[in-house]
């Protein structure tokens, strides 16, 4: 294998989706930035919480959808296909009027957003080793942060400037036109240019073996009856509603309660992104410590250790959360209010993760996918929560009022978590030898 040609096709390939995916997340919030300015023109917040779920819930069906397609059709296409009729869908935006057109536009960047990780998580296990798999994944997640880091801010800029329906046309310009070069610059699999693949036909090899007794695999239904399994999607579930609450809501919070200006409640989000990198590395590097201070200690209990770094994150995501609602007010410096935001992000992003992998290490290997999947769509329906149903209490209670309830919401799974913090992570126990005649 030629080792200088195979690099320079990854780096040229990560580099792409790394640039995409930024494109994709400032796409999936470019509306969102613009909601302080829109509200200027007559729409209330039930209006944009309709908006906002409507594209959680396209969201929330395309990962799955995503997830099947890029088994069957080339990711590269997939990916450069979503990013290209997400920039349409923005593009759109800013000539209709009306709340109607802007959900069923919402709705349709939701489903083409479905087909973005799916499609980089192919093409990674494809061009990176198993070792170095999870490294480049945690990096290329980043990417979502650095975007939502930056974007506020330009996105502010923009508006302040031009207006919320010129700031559109940037992240949809170039969404389309990244999306063009993607089909040139990403490449399924090494083969495809020549070169080795890295992952082999595991078909084959199954095939062509046939031994004497194998264990009964187990099934998604085995899966879905697990308690650990719930107990992580419902942890899943209320993060995400609170990342959701922060990164939507959060603005329109510091503008309006706080009486902050436009650039303040932008930097409040960045805050919260530029957190979340820092949350993200640093709950790998506590939970890797944890399993393997279990493993040294000689503990051969099946409960996950990473459990107890999910505990610690969640605790400190209602702190923060309190300490948003009961000690900042409009006389708190900037300082205050993003840092308050930078240490949301921190807790918020860093419990996800931990999620994300909990999901998939304690499933079986055929079903470990399946597993993440099913814990996305709890993520999902959280964001869903965070959208109409959130802002309708916002709008009777402020948003104050809404950010309490989600605290209230935080500390009362974490008293639940703490009492099972134990509890075995074995999603399905294995099933009894059979024979194979």
């Amino acid at each position: 294998m030629a080792s200088s040609k195979f690099s320079r096709y990854q780096m040229a390939i990560f580099a792409s989706m790394y640039l995409g995916y930024m494109i994709y997340m400032y796409d999936r919030r470019s509306f969102t930035y613009a909601f302080p300015a829109v509200i200027e023109e007559g729409f209330d917040k039930s209006q944009l919480g309709l908006i906002v779920t409507s594209q959680t819930t396209a969201y929330a069906i395309s990962k799955f959808l995503g997830g099947v397609l890029s088994d069957k059709v080339s990711a590269k296409i997939l990916f450069s296909a979503g990013l290209f009729i997400s920039g349409l869908s923005v593009l759109a935006l800013p000539f209709f009027n009306s709340v109607a057109y802007f959900s069923a536009l919402w709705f349709l960047c939701g489903l083409a957003q479905g087909c973005g990780w799916p499609a980089c998580a192919k093409i990674l296990r494809q061009w990176f080793r198993p070792a170095q798999f999870g490294t480049w994944w945690s990096v290329l997640s980043t990417s979502q942060n650095v975007s939502g880091s930056v974007a506020p801010l330009v996105a502010a800029f923009l508006i302040t400037t031009f207006g919320w329906r010129s700031s559109l046309r940037l992240p949809g310009i170039i969404s389309v036109v990244l999306a063009l070069i993607c089909v040139i610059t990403i490449v399924n699999q090494p083969s495809d240019v020549g070169l080795e693949n890295l992952v082999g036909d595991a078909d084959t090899k199954v095939k062509s073996k046939k031994p004497e007794s194998t264990k009964t695999q187990s099934t998604w239904r085995d899966l879905v009856a697990s308690p650990f399994l719930w107990l992580m999607s419902l942890g899943y579930l209320i993060v995400y509603a609170a990342k959701t609450a922060a990164s939507d809501w959060g603005q329109l919070y510091v503008i309006q309660e706080l009486g902050g200006s436009q650039y303040l409640g932008s930097g409040f989000i960045s805050s919260c992104e530029t957190g979340g990198v820092v949350g993200s590395i640093l709950a790998g590097w506590i939970t890797d410590w944890l399993v393997r201070r279990k493993k040294e200690s000689g503990d051969k209990t099946d409960s996950s250790p990473r459990v107890k770094g999910a505990l610690i994150f969640m605790l400190f995501t209602g702190v923060f959360y309190h300490a948003l609602v009961f000690f900042i007010d409009k006389t708190s410096s900037e300082v205050l209010i993003t840092g308050v935001g930078f240490l949301i992000g921190v807790c918020v992003y860093g419990a996800i993760c931990i999620y994300g992998v909990v999901a998939t290490e304690c499933a079986p290997t055929h079903l470990s996918g399946t597993s993440h999947a099913f814990c996305a769509l709890a993520a999902n329906m959280g964001g869903m929560l965070a959208g109409l149903p959130l802002t309708y209490i916002a709008k009777l209670y402020n948003w104050s009022g809404a950010f309490l309830v989600m605290e209230v919401i935080i500390f009362a799974y974490v008293l639940i978590l703490f009492a099972f913090q134990n509890i075995s992570s074995t999603m399905v126990p294995e099933k009894p030898m059979k024979k194979v005649e």
